[in-house]
């Protein structure tokens, strides 16, 4: 806790003295100043965010693992996986929205953001209400299509009847986060969720430790700090500058501009939806290996995440300083930038997961003490760590297209790569050799199916886009 701290600081008084002039808070245009540079400046707290969010959610799991059993451990893995594809649309809506909103700011277009953000907030808000009343009706048919194992069953309605209520809070928080990042204030999202965080931690302890209330307890700690992360980052946006912070009264986008926001929202939203839906749909072959599987793969998903947030992260971050960039339109500027950024990755990702895969056999016992769940995901670390590499370089090439204005192209590689190839590989292949190895593989391959149909894209517009620049999209 106290390194985050510390960074914070020294990354404070290191902007203080650079040519950005920006306080801890700032937005920030990046269309200018050495790219290295910036692009730390502004990747670095993303990175830390999501690091961060994965030891909240590691955190999480270890309490629900350590003193609420398999059981509960199998149900909280279960229902994530159930809310998160409903949250992931909105995740994916807002990177597209961020494209824009990116755009504008790099092209000062201040009072057109503004309008984008109050619709955007507004969408959240009915949407977020429509989603909890469809999920409270259907999360029980939806768990037993999963396979759901019946012994989790109870656990894991339980789980969701508690959670659920913050739905609106998290697509708020995630949408806001978005806004704020597209416009170069990268560090309040960090600050912001170390203090969610760290509630979230202390509660997990009071419910569950000293109050004995088990999953119900994991559960509420989590939808209070829920609630208390939107509460900060609703107070950020309406405190931002005039031109452009947050209203929910104000004239409204037109028909023009609200087609143009779904044009780039949509695509994106469906690009995380088809990698929930394909998470899902291989869950039910994962299910039918029985309650410990599902364990398994919910303790291999922590410290995964070490290898997988921090790309997810560093395209986030590459999206919103892309999109600048193009409304600005230097497009110099974003092919250098994917090019360091293509070393970066190798230079971090490579590391991480062979220090990951000496490290596992003691880090899985942090979340279960059961030999043969450790075993089953100590297997899956080893089979597909070595290849994270190719994912890191997928997000950069993912947030170069994104950012350029492609929103589809994203989408429909995700679909075929991650949704439909890894479903008809577990399909296919689980009867003839029934072992979680074929789950295993099915990843790495998609990784490089994935790869092959991104790079020829990425080149293809920024060819484009240096010998015809085009202005930020109008609203």
């Amino acid at each position: 806790m106290r390194r985050f701290d510390l960074f914070s600081v020294f990354l404070f008084f290191e902007m203080r003295g650079s040519a950005m002039k920006a306080n801890a808070t700032d937005p920030i245009h990046v269309e200018n100043g050495p790219i290295g540079r910036t692009l730390l400046y502004f990747a670095v707290p993303v990175l830390l965010t999501q690091l961060l969010q994965e030891l909240y959610s590691a955190a999480d799991c270890a309490v629900v693992g350590h003193f609420c059993g398999n059981f509960a451990l199998a149900a909280a893995g279960s229902s994530a996986l159930l809310l998160s594809t409903m949250i992931n649309f909105f995740v994916g809506f807002s990177s597209g929205i961020s494209v824009i909103t990116g755009q504008l700011f790099g092209a000062f277009r201040y009072a057109d953001l503004k309008k984008v953000i109050t619709a955007v907030f507004r969408f959240a808000l009915l949407s977020g209400l429509a989603m909890t009343l469809i999920l409270y009706l259907c999360a029980g048919p939806i768990l037993r299509l999963l396979n759901c194992p019946a012994e989790v069953m109870p656990d894991a309605l339980a789980y969701l009847g508690i959670i659920l209520p913050g739905l609106s809070a998290q697509l708020i928080s995630n949408i806001g986060i978005a806004i704020l990042r597209s416009v170069g204030d990268t560090r309040t999202p960090l600050i912001l969720f170390l203090y969610s965080s760290l509630s979230n931690l202390i509660l997990d302890l009071f419910f569950v430790v000293i109050l004995s209330m088990g999953i119900r307890g994991a559960a509420l700690a989590t939808l209070l700090a829920q609630l208390f992360l939107a509460v900060l980052i609703i107070r950020r946006l309406r405190r931002a500058d005039p031109t452009w912070a947050l209203r929910f009264t104000g004239p409204a986008l037109s028909t023009t501009g609200l087609l143009k926001l779904l044009q780039k929202g949509v695509p994106a939203g469906m690009q995380a939806l088809f990698m929930s839906i394909s998470s899902l749909l291989v869950q039910i072959s994962i299910n039918s290996f029985g309650a410990d599987a599902v364990a398994d793969m919910t303790v291999y998903a922590r410290i995964e995440g070490c290898l997988y947030l921090p790309s997810f992260a560093y395209g986030i971050a590459l999206t919103a300083f892309i999109s600048q960039n193009a409304g600005a339109g230097r497009y110099d500027r974003i092919r250098d930038s994917v090019q360091l950024s293509l070393r970066i990755m190798c230079l971090i990702m490579i590391p991480l997961s062979i220090v990951l895969m000496w490290t596992a056999p003691y880090s899985l016992r942090l979340f279960t003490n059961q030999q043969g769940i450790l075993d089953n995901a100590l297997e899956a670390a080893l089979l597909t760590f070595p290849v994270y590499i190719i994912y890191a370089i997928n997000q950069v090439y993912l947030g170069a297209i994104k950012g350029l204005g492609d929103t589809a192209w994203p989408m429909v590689c995700t679909l075929l790569c991650y949704s439909l190839f890894r479903v008809i590989w577990c399909h296919l292949l689980i009867p003839f050799f029934p072992t979680m190895r074929v789950v295993y593989l099915s990843y790495d391959i998609s990784f490089f199916l994935m790869l092959f149909l991104l790079l020829p894209r990425y080149r293809k517009m920024l060819r484009q886009h240096l010998v015809q620049p085009e202005p930020a999209a109008a609203v």
